[in-house]
């Protein structure tokens, strides 16, 4: 096991950007106590930052916007700094493709005047290359850690209450598999996960590669 830092994870762990890709990047208000007082889903997206080149800027950009939650209202609501976490999209986004299913949405919808701008946005999320499961494990419990043994992890990130695991698809023969493991939830290509080694509201997350789930337990 090896803590790896921010520019290692984005630099030299996720997975390279094809020619039409790129990072995604949001300032997230999740947490319950925002959900009861703001009446929304715990994820409700404040800010995103699209970046093919450099990632660490962009993250530089939403921690510099998080030091000023002032600025963020929900139903006339200011939004609390510790209730903000940034996050990004875990795969790579393919905006070629995003581009020309929102082009092709707008021409089959254009005597209603749609706005081209969301559905490029919509078709962001859509358009992912996938490359990357994670497995979210909610709470700290070495026997729901046992239950990965058959798994081949590539990394895992802290959380306040648990681990993601990340799990790359060209490092399982049958994902299926993947799918009957219980007490956790797989997530497959519409993946957010918290950027590592920094501050995130209330704890900090932080990577470390791995090449066995038993590692994991050193984390508990």
């Amino acid at each position: 096991m090896r803590r790896i830092s921010l520019e290692e994870y984005f630099l030299n762990y996720l997975p390279k950007l094809g020619e039409n890709e790129l990072y995604m990047f949001y300032l997230i208000s999740r947490d319950r106590e925002a959900k009861k007082k703001l009446g929304f889903s715990i994820d409700k997206i404040l800010f995103k930052v699209k970046e093919k080149s450099e990632p660490l800027k962009a993250i530089n950009i939403l921690i510099s916007l998080r030091e000023h939650p002032e600025i963020f209202k929900v139903r006339g609501i200011k939004v609390e700094k510790y209730w903000i976490k940034i996050m990004h999209v875990l795969n790579p986004i393919n905006y070629a493709k995003a581009s020309q299913k929102a082009v092709a949405r707008y021409i089959e919808q254009c005597k209603t005047s749609p706005d081209i701008e969301k559905f490029y946005e919509s078709e962001l999320a859509r358009n992912v290359d996938f490359k990357i499961f994670m497995i979210d494990i909610d709470e700290k419990n070495p026997s729901i850690i046992d239950s990965l043994k058959n798994i081949k992890p590539r990394l895992v990130i802290t959380t306040r209450r648990g681990f993601h695991v990340h799990v790359w698809k060209e490092d399982i023969e049958n994902p299926k598999e993947l799918f009957k493991l219980k007490n956790v939830e797989i997530k497959t290509r519409n993946s957010i996960e918290y950027v590592p080694g920094i501050e995130q509201g209330n704890f900090k997350a932080e990577a470390y590669l791995i090449n066995d789930v038993e590692e994991i337990k050193q984390l508990i």
